[in-house]
């Protein structure tokens, strides 16, 4: 994957009414890139999406395209494929027909189309309806025929707008995967807008997480998911989410209220924080749960199961830890029940604080 841009948002802001969708957003998507825009609805993503296929014109700032004015380019100059959430098929035409379509007129060779449509109809399972029309199939099988029809373009740059939100779960896995073998195979250079953070996190090459217009925080998941740069991104990914206790701290203590919170003198000295409050962030597979203290420097906090949600593969604990607070917690061990009292501590170098009042993280 080159860093050279392949698609670039210059201070790109989207006015609708007066009211700023996108706001001076600045990106870079690299040549080969499988970018994924991540973000609650409403946040502005499709409307970037948008922007970028040029079905959209910014109301201020620029996007490129290999360094040109994306603007100033016809369609066959961009060499954009995109997978609309709405499916956009052509209601005229068979299944079959809606995925060759776009390949003729680009004047793929017969023997070749067949070729790659009868890959793209057996990963998606559409064998039993390509000789159907779209007013014939139900919404996951259309947005799979969007799916298939975008796969089969092979242009430089693809746009996915949320293109599996309407297919189950089993098939859904094998689509991911074959968007992710596609890009292998092709080094296509991949935007793909979801509000899933866990496709998120197995799709994308870096994440950029956007909440109202601004992109809050653009990395790759492990930076995204361990170093996030603010609160927001703290709380919008992990599941379950992110603990967060509005804490104080004075004279190289923390206290959650009035409550002292047990932590070593290392990891406060090491987190470098000024007096005052602050939040602390801990996700709960980082919260550790034990029936009996385990030793005897006090860095464990008493708590008592409120709840036991038993998954399988783990439990997740919901504790309360006095002065009205609850955290959750992660345990493969299943040996708490409702109503025990047992002993918590946390990963210390696993610990986040942020900024009160901006939610900026300290360590970024």
């Amino acid at each position: 994957m080159g860093n050279k841009a392949a698609l670039e948002l210059n201070k790109v802001t989207k006015k609708y009414k007066r009211t700023d969708v996108i706001s001076k957003m600045n990106l870079k998507v690299r040549n080969g890139e499988f970018l994924v825009l991540l973000g609650p609805s409403g946040c502005g993503k499709s409307t970037t999406l948008r922007m970028m296929a040029g079905l959209e014109k910014p109301s201020d700032g620029q996007i490129l395209i290999d360094g040109k004015d994306a603007q100033k380019m016809t369609s066959y100059e961009r060499n954009i494929a995109m997978v609309f959430q709405d499916y956009a098929l052509y209601p005229n035409m068979t299944v079959y027909q809606n995925l060759e379509y776009a390949l003729k007129v680009h004047k793929v060779r017969k023997n070749e189309r067949e070729h790659r449509l009868k890959k793209i109809i057996a990963t998606l399972d559409l064998a039993a309806y390509r000789d159907r029309l779209p007013g014939q199939l139900s919404g996951g099988q259309k947005q799979r025929v969007a799916l298939g029809r975008g796969m089969a373009k092979k242009s430089r740059i693809f746009l996915l707008d949320e293109p599996l939100s309407n297919i189950d779960v089993q098939l859904r896995e094998k689509a991911r995967d074959e968007i992710q073998n596609l890009h292998e195979k092709n080094q296509q250079t991949i935007v793909y807008v979801t509000h899933d953070q866990l496709e998120a996190m197995a799709l994308g090459d870096r994440i950029a997480i956007i909440n109202e217009g601004k992109i809050q925080m653009i990395d790759t998941p492990d930076n995204i998911y361990n170093h996030p740069a603010n609160l927001f991104v703290a709380k919008f990914v992990g599941t379950p989410q992110i603990n967060i206790l509005e804490i104080a701290y004075r004279k190289e203590q923390i206290y959650l209220k009035d409550k002292l919170l047990p932590l070593s003198v290392e990891c406060l000295k090491k987190a470098a924080l000024s007096d005052g409050k602050l939040h602390l962030g801990i996700r709960p597979e980082h919260v550790s749960v034990k029936r009996e203290k385990r030793n005897a420097t006090g860095l464990e906090l008493p708590v008592k199961v409120e709840q036991v949600i038993d998954y399988g593969r783990y439990q997740q604990l919901l504790l309360n830890i006095g002065e009205e607070q609850n955290i959750k917690a992660i345990t493969t061990n299943n040996e708490f029940k409702n109503g025990d009292l047992a002993y918590a501590s946390f990963s210390e170098e696993r610990i986040l604080f942020f900024e009160y009042t901006s939610g900026i993280n300290i360590e970024s």
